[in-house]
C-alpha cells in the first residue's frame, strides 16, 4: 500500500472516530459540557501545536489543517483587514451527519483553529458566520488588531 493511501485511510478512520465520538457525548448529553471543558484548554495548547505543526501564520492554519486532516476544503482570501476562509465540504461534518447529527465543529474543529489564530494574532477576532451542519458552507471571519 502506497503512503498516500495509507494517509487517506488514516485521515478518514480519524475522521469517523471524532464523529462517532461527538455523537457519543450527545447522546450522554455532555457535548456542551465537553465543548466548554475544551475550548478553554485550547489557548494553552495552541502555542505547542503551532510549534509541532511549524505553522506560522493564519493562512497557514486552514491550510496546514487542511493536508494534514484531509477534512475540510478551506479557501482563504486576504481581504485588507483580515481574512476570510471558507470550506465547502467537510469529511468530520459528512461523518457526524450519517451517525446521528451531533456537530463536530465548535470543539474539534474550529475552537482549536481560532485558538491558534489568536496564538498568532492576539488581537485577532474570529468570527463563525455559519457551518456545513447548518449551511452549504463553512465561513469564517478573521480581523486582525
Amino acid at each position: 500500500m502506497e503512503s498516500e493511501q495509507k494517509l487517506a485511510i488514516l485521515q478518514n478512520v480519524y475522521a469517523a472516530a471524532i464523529a462517532e465520538t461527538v455523537n457519543t457525548y450527545q447522546g450522554l448529553g455532555a457535548l456542551t459540557a465537553i465543548e466548554k471543558r475544551k475550548q478553554e484548554r485550547q489557548g494553552q495548547t495552541a502555542p505547542y501545536l503551532l510549534a509541532q505543526l511549524g505553522i506560522s501564520t493564519v493562512e497557514g492554519v486552514f491550510s496546514s489543517l487542511s493536508n494534514i486532516f484531509g477534512c475540510a476544503d478551506w479557501k482563504v482570501e486576504h481581504d485588507g483587514s483580515g481574512y476570510n476562509a471558507t470550506a465547502t465540504t467537510c469529511k468530520l461534518c459528512a461523518l457526524s451527519k450519517k451517525m446521528g447529527g451531533a456537530s463536530p465543529c465548535k470543539g474539534w474543529c474550529l475552537d482549536p483553529m481560532i485558538a491558534m489564530i489568536k496564538a498568532l494574532e492576539s488581537k485577532a477576532t474570529v468570527d463563525v458566520e455559519q457551518t456545513l451542519m447548518n449551511g452549504s458552507s463553512c465561513c469564517l471571519t478573521v480581523k486582525l488588531g
